[in-house]
Parts: C-alpha cells; sequence; structure tokens
C-alpha cells in the first residue's frame, strides 16, 4: 500500500500548531481571570477611576456597597484601615492591599495635589476565594505548555531523525529502509538518487563495453602487427635499406601500444597500479626526445621515488609534456622530481607566447592526472612555462 507523503514543512506546522493553541488559550483564561479579580494589577486603575468620577461629578458621600466603599470620613472607614492610616502605612495617591481574615481590601488615599483638603478614601473588598494567589496558577501553566511543547519537539524530532537515518544508511549503502519515507523532501531526494546512481550505472556498463570493445579492436591489429614485424626480422634475404624501416615500425608500434593501452586505461573503472620508482620511467621517456635539438636536463631526486603508477598512463603524461614544451617552448627543458612533485620548465618561445596550455594535450594531461590522483597546475608567464605535479590530490 501506498504511503501519503506529507511536506516537512506541513508536518511540523501541524504538530507546532497544536501545542500553540493550546497555550494561547489557557494563557486567556488566566488573562481573563487575572483580569476580572484585580490580579493583573489592574486594581490600582479602578481606584484612580472611582476617586475621579467622585471629584468630578461632586457625588455625595459615602458611596458604599458590597464591593466599594467610598468615603472622607475616617468614622466611616473599618477599623484596621483607620490604624493604618494613623500608622503610616497608607501612602497619599498610592494603592495599598491590606489583608483581613474574610477579605482582600484594596485601599487608596486620594487627594488633589496642592489641596489640603481631606483625602478621599476609596476601597475595594473582594472574597479571598475570587484573589488566590496567581503565580502557582502560572507556574503549573507554564510547567504544562512547556511539557507538551517538549513532548512534540522531541517526537518530531526522533521522527525526523529516523528519516535522516534511512536517508544516510541508502545514500551509504544503496539500500534503502524498510519503512517508505514520510516526506516529500526526502521522498524526492530518494527518486532522484536511484535516478542518477542507475544513470551512473548504465554509464558505466557503457564505458566496460566500450572499453572491451576498443581494447580487443585495437589490441588485435596490433599484436598482427607486433607479429607480422618480428617475422620480417626473421628474414635473411631482406636488403640492408629494410632494417632502419623495420626497426621504425618496431619503434612506432611500441609507441602505439603504449599509447592506446593507456587511453584504454581512462575509460576503465579499475585500473591496476604498481609500486615503481618513477625515475626510471621518467629517464626512459626523456631519452626517446632528448637530442641535439632539444635537450632535457634531468634533476631527479638522488633516492628512490616509489609511486603507485600505471607504467602506460605514466608514460603518456610525461609523453604529452613534453611534447607541449617542444611545441611551445624553447629548450631547454628541465625536469625536476621531488619525493612529493614533478615539474616541467622551459622559456617560452617569442611565437608562442600565447599559449594559455589548455590544448588537447593539456587536457589528456588533467585527466590522467585525476585518474592517478595527482594534482596538476599551470604558471605561465612572457618568459617561461612550468607545469608542476604533485603526487597528492589536493581536497
Amino acid at each position: 500500500m501506498t504511503k501519503h507523503h506529507t511536506s516537512m514543512i506541513v508536518y511540523l506546522s501541524s504538530r507546532i500548531t497544536l501545542p500553540m493553541l493550546i497555550i494561547m488559550l489557557c494563557w486567556l483564561g488566566v488573562s481573563k481571570y487575572s483580569y476580572e479579580f484585580a490580579l493583573d494589577d489592574s486594581a490600582a486603575h479602578y481606584l484612580y477611576y472611582d476617586a475621579e468620577q467622585v471629584n468630578s461629578q461632586r457625588l455625595t458621600l459615602p458611596i458604599s456597597d458590597e464591593f466599594k466603599l467610598i468615603t472622607q470620613s475616617h468614622a466611616e472607614l473599618p477599623d484596621y484601615v483607620v490604624q493604618a492610616w494613623r500608622s503610616g502605612q497608607l501612602a497619599i495617591n498610592q494603592v495599598t492591599l491590606l489583608r483581613q481574615a474574610n477579605q482582600d481590601i484594596y485601599v487608596l488615599p486620594w487627594q488633589q495635589p496642592n489641596s489640603n483638603v481631606s483625602p478621599l478614601f476609596v476601597l475595594h473588598f473582594f472574597d479571598p476565594q475570587d484573589t488566590l494567589p496567581i503565580t502557582p496558577w502560572l507556574t503549573l501553566l507554564l510547567a504544562a505548555c512547556s511539557l507538551l511543547a517538549l513532548y512534540t519537539v522531541i517526537r518530531s524530532t526522533l521522527k525526523i531523525n529516523k528519516q535522516i537515518n534511512a536517508l544516510t544508511e541508502f545514500v551509504n549503502t544503496n539500500k534503502q529502509s524498510s519503512e517508505v519515507t514520510r516526506f516529500k523532501e526526502f521522498s524526492a531526494f530518494y527518486d532522484a538518487l536511484k535516478l542518477s546512481r542507475q544513470a551512473e550505472q548504465l554509464a558505466h556498463q557503457k564505458e566496460r563495453l566500450l572499453s572491451t570493445y576498443l581494447s580487443h579492436e585495437v589490441r588485435t591489429p596490433l599484436t598482427h602487427i607486433q607479429h607480422s614485424i618480428a617475422r620480417l626480422q626473421q628474414q635473411d634475404d631482406l636488403p640492408l635499406e629494410a632494417v632502419d624501416i623495420l626497426l621504425t615500425l618496431e619503434q612506432a608500434q611500441h609507441r602505439l601500444s603504449d599509447t592506446s593501452s593507456a587511453v584504454l586505461a581512462l575509460w576503465q573503472t579499475d585500473i591496476e597500479k604498481q609500486l615503481i620508482d618513477i625515475r626510471a620511467v621518467i629517464r626512459r621517456v626523456a631519452a626517446r626526445y632528448d637530442n641535439q635539438h632539444f635537450q632535457i636536463i634531468l634533476e631527479l631526486n638522488p633516492h628512490e621515488v616509489i609511486l603507485p603508477l600505471h607504467t602506460p598512463l605514466c608514460e603518456l603524461l610525461l609523453t604529452q609534456a613534453i611534447e607541449n614544451a617542444q611545441r611551445h617552448g624553447k629548450p631547454p627543458l628541465t625536469i625536476k622530481l621531488t619525493p612529493e612533485t614533478l615539474t616541467l620548465h622551459n622559456a617560452q618561445s617569442a611565437q608562442n607566447q600565447d599559449t594559455s596550455g589548455t590544448g588537447l594535450g593539456s587536457m589528456l594531461i588533467q585527466q590522467i592526472c585525476t585518474r592517478l590522483d595527482w594534482h596538476r597546475s599551470i604558471s605561465v608567464t612572457t618568459q617561461d612555462y612550468t607545469l608542476t605535479i604533485k603526487f597528492k590530490a589536493l581536497y
């Protein structure tokens, strides 16, 4: 059965909205209660309001009911209020709460500024049952709402974390969890990653097929050429001029065989590497090009530089680098080797100072470096050209 996917925003909103609504309703209830029973410091407002009404409308005093008393006569005041006034507990124009056994009384001695008239006493009476302390209720409400919000957050977090772990497992192992993802965002990522990996597998299959095909179609004629050259070399009645031709063909055949092996290695998913002293490879390749027309200076590390190499790829890289130097620069070419880097440096020729080093040979060098997990950098000035290869790729 297909499970309905929901947006993560909708999921979180629905879980957060309910606790927020409950908290708002509780808060409104507490606010309404505290407002009605003057627990929110609104008592002062009503006492001042009554005093100003009496003063402005010249109402007849005393005004008395079960809720309030307004008078200027001490004789009409309760004894405990008179005692509090005489003892200095009641300040002019300030509201004071007096607690009695069966009543809570808010008292305001009100007097106009710069007036010598006897102050007006405004009293509001409340039943202690209606004026319970609000702090414990607020604390209880805050604790309950906090627990509700904490439960919602923890449950939502665990659900999202479970989905993330399933997604991480799929990314790392390509094994999808038995639990169907709940969120649209994760589901979309699942689908995109599946399509991407399917396309990658298809591309690898095509690469392997092409590599196998090219390997067969290239190596077969090369083998025929090699056998044919070997048979010609066994002939005793060949003219002397044919020896140089056969030698040239043999060298070309070896060069073509090494180049085809290196190019095919670029297509293969896995290549076999061997621990080889790269100095021997450099000397072998440099010997092919070092002549009176193009001198190569070798500055190799005095000790062995053992690296995991695919020899045809390494030889193709050096071949392309030296041919680029021949084509765009002037002799001599200096090849410097350290345990960490390989550097090829020569001067720029006057007619090739606009060379950017981004030709086909340079692109092939970059691909080989990527395949061998090396890092290539080029420095070009008006005077010289430097190719630097680091044997550890930079991340």
